[in-house]
């Protein structure tokens, strides 16, 4: 059963983050698929987006956000803090939209265009000294949730990657599984060998694709998502 936070709860980490933006802001609730709560807060000079949790933290999530910066775009992190086995991270908004918004406004050819791009720069990151797993040469920086809405663009240009609590070294096919899984449940199927051959995996067929999406999906049905 998933822990709700309330909206009293919610209310007393709205107002630290209030305080530690210290400008005139609006807040609004995020739909959000995950087990917590996301709040976006705009300001006049900057948006921030205001993710609570309970039950859990977002200490990998700062870890990795804070090693990312400089190497990747990514957002920043303004404050992080746990109460009462609630935590919450404040981050700074990435400007534009997600893929997953996208894909109802773009073409498939272009969805799928972008996604290879992004997750190839993704995947191209020089993964010496990343402290949070033992490294093996045949391991890569992995997203370790490829999916549509963690991929960011405004207009055509990449803003940049979201929700990398999952980030580790890993085989690549952990985030082409992702991928492939996202492409199909929000555009239907017959996406994902034009994705493969776009982000160059060789010699991919439609037997590797349904094998990849499987994989994906019975990640997500383990850990309750589906």
């Amino acid at each position: 059963m998933k822990k709700e936070v309330s909206e009293t709860e919610s209310q007393y980490f709205i107002n630290w983050a209030k305080n530690l933006i210290n400008v005139n802001t609006t807040v609004s609730k995020e739909h959000h698929g995950d087990e917590g709560v996301v709040y976006k807060i705009d300001s006049e000079k900057e948006n921030y987006f205001l993710k609570i949790k309970k039950g859990s933290t977002f200490q990998k999530e700062s870890e990795r956000l804070a090693w990312f910066q400089n190497k990747l775009p990514v957002p920043k992190i303004v404050g992080f803090i746990e109460k009462d086995n609630i935590s919450a991270i404040l981050l700074t908004a990435l400007k534009g939209k997600n893929l997953a918004v996208l894909c109802k406004e773009w073409s498939s050819e272009k969805v799928v265009d972008k996604l290879a791009e992004a997750l190839r720069q993704f995947h191209k990151v020089n993964k010496q000294g990343w402290p949070f797993d033992k490294d093996d040469s045949r391991k890569i920086l992995v997203h370790g949730d490829a999916c549509l809405p963690n991929f960011i663009f405004n207009g055509d240009s990449f803003s940049g990657f979201i929700d990398l609590a999952d980030a580790k070294l890993a085989n690549m096919e952990v985030d082409l599984a992702a991928a492939i899984w996202s492409l199909q449940y929000n555009m239907g199927s017959g996406y994902g060998l034009k994705f493969l051959e776009k982000y160059g995996y060789k010699n991919a067929t439609d037997d590797i694709v349904e094998e990849l999406r499987l994989k994906y999906e019975g990640y997500q049905r383990a850990h309750g998502f589906l």
